[in-house]
């Protein structure tokens, strides 16, 4: 297999807007034909590609993506969500937060304020957030198997506020209504006055791999509404991974 033509294919399907057909494929990486063809089913072996239903076209594994985006560095995650961050923050006039599960933690990686700042707006900081009481955590946790999610959260939960969830029961209500709605919700359980947002940043089967959200103070947020902010979020965060994915391939470019 042709090392260089393979990669082309998959940089080729990683970077469209969809699914590609063969023909589509050859045309836009200059490649005959039989040559993709012949490529793409060693590619499918390997589980980096695979057909759709009626075999037509052909799109990247969720595994695959997975893997890319694991295996990245943070300065390469970061570049692919900028711009999801940034559009995400000026739309809601907040601050946007990208964070990602770390072993045994969920840390905020990197965040984004708002071109307008006249009317203050609020940083999320940086680093580890409590697993049971963040919407940046809860967002990751609340999709991760009831076990692993359990072992992050630990048993110790410390109440920030008189709005923290402290009851594992209650804790775990929370999470079930998280994968209900698509997003989580943190408000006041940290510091008073202040409400975060977040979605989980899900490739397909594979499961949750960063959340996506938002922080403010909590008369902002309730302004719009938790449904109208958290169901922007759920759906940004399925296009995030698609960025995150091209900017890795110009990586390897």
């Amino acid at each position: 297999m042709s090392v260089t033509r393979a990669l082309n294919i998959v940089r080729a399907v990683a970077k469209a807007e969809g699914p590609l057909t063969p023909t589509e494929i050859a045309e836009r990486i200059g490649v005959p034909r039989a040559s993709v063809y012949r490529l793409i089913k060693s590619l499918e072996e390997e589980n980096v590609l695979s057909r759709s239903a009626d075999g037509a076209t052909i799109e990247v594994t969720s595994a695959f993506l997975r893997t890319m985006i694991a295996g990245a560095s943070t300065n390469q995650i970061i570049a692919g969500f900028q711009e999801t961050l940034a559009c995400t923050a000026n739309t809601w006039g907040a601050s946007a937060f990208l964070a990602r599960l770390d072993g045994t933690s969920v840390e905020v990686v990197h965040s984004v304020a708002p071109c307008d700042t006249k009317s203050g707006y609020v940083h999320p900081g940086s680093g580890v957030r409590p697993a049971h009481a963040c919407s940046a955590s809860r967002a990751i946790l609340a999709f991760l198997p009831e076990a692993k999610a359990a072992a992050i959260m630990g048993d110790d939960f410390e109440a920030f506020t008189d709005k923290t969830l402290v009851d594992k029961d209650a804790i775990q209500r929370e999470l079930a209504l998280t994968r209900e709605r698509g997003y989580a919700i943190c408000d006041e359980e940290i510091d008073p006055g202040i409400t975060s947002i977040a979605a989980p940043v899900i490739v397909g089967r594979a499961g949750v791999v960063y959340s996506l959200g938002i922080v403010s103070f909590s008369k902002h947020i309730h302004t719009h509404g938790f449904p109208t902010v958290g169901e922007y979020l759920h759906a940004k965060a399925k296009g995030a991974v698609l960025n995150a994915t091209q900017n890795l391939f110009e990586f390897a470019a």
